[in-house]
């Protein structure tokens, strides 16, 4: 098992994780797991995610680094002057501006080394043998480039796409090396059997509900201690390499850490989701240009 060397601080938007051990540690890798699904379906019950390391094509995942960094090179994100797969935010912004944003955010999910990645290859294969049956992958592929000082709030996935079965599992994959100061996920562990939880904050629909949402937007907090303090687990975290996997469902609350590259490295990663072809799916992220957020 990798080992993380813990620095004196983490912080998630701003607020500081207690890194003592009551409260925080390592995701626990699920490798040893491969080959009994019993086991792993009992481990993803158990710890509400899966971390398997090494298992997508190094090389794929690269391809498709290298694609991504590419399309953000075009709107003028990353220092040439750098090595490129390092992906060194420029610092010029103003190409965002002059940019039609939806656009660009279907051109960057649209490449055909991501969804090489995302669509095909053994990710598929794990799926067809963890549902048992033909699987559904939602179109959409959520890409993130989260620059410096950029971190994701504590939330449920299922407040974002919670209109088809509650049986879908997110797969969220580092594109590229991610160590602690680029700013990985964190799961906060036995989140996913909090139903007090689900029954209050899960009962969300970002888009029908964004005017009465008592949470903002469709996040729970940004402050990760909140949730920790009244329902307890441990927030668990990790660095990871090209080819790690990290599977959870969508009660697992989880953030990420804020992006805190000295070198100024753009954090690149994705989201996709799985489900059983034959339940339903939420109408918001399947077909060939998925509607996305702000139908209600």
């Amino acid at each position: 098992m990798k080992t993380t060397v813990l620095p004196e601080t983490l912080t998630s938007n701003g607020n500081a994780f207690d890194l003592s051990n009551e409260t925080f540690g390592e995701l626990r890798d699920a490798n040893s797991l491969l080959g009994d699904m019993g086991a792993i379906h009992e481990r993803l019950d158990e710890d509400g995610y899966l971390l398997f390391r090494n298992y997508l094509d190094k090389e794929k995942v690269l391809a498709a680094r290298r694609e991504l960094i590419g399309k953000l090179d075009e709107i003028g994100l990353i220092d040439r002057s750098k090595p490129f797969m390092d992906a060194i935010f420029s610092g010029d912004t103003s190409g965002i501006s002059a940019t039609d944003r939806k656009a660009f955010a279907r051109n960057l999910r649209s490449g055909p080394a991501l969804k090489e990645v995302c669509f095909s290859g053994r990710i598929m294969s794990f799926f067809e043998e963890f549902f048992g049956d033909e699987v559904l992958h939602l179109n959409y592929i959520w890409v993130r480039n989260r620059r410096r000082g950029a971190a994701a709030p504590c939330h449920f996935d299922w407040v974002y796409m919670g209109r088809g079965t509650r049986n879908v599992v997110t797969t969220w994959i580092p594109q590229g090396a991610i160590p602690l100061c680029d700013g990985p996920l964190a799961i906060l562990h036995g989140s996913h059997k909090w139903q007090e939880l689900q029954q209050t904050y899960g009962k969300i629909d970002v888009d029908k509900d964004k005017d009465k949402n008592p949470y903002g937007g469709g996040s729970l907090t940004k402050d990760p201690n909140q949730p920790q303090q009244r329902y307890g687990g441990r927030w668990l975290t990790t660095e990871f390499e090209p080819g790690d996997v990290l599977m959870f469902g969508m009660f697992t609350l989880h953030c990420s850490l804020d992006n805190e590259s000295p070198e100024n490295h753009i954090r690149l990663s994705t989201d996709t989701r799985y489900q059983l072809s034959n339940e339903p799916a939420d109408e918001r992220w399947i077909g060939d240009d998925p509607f996305g957020h702000g139908m209600m």
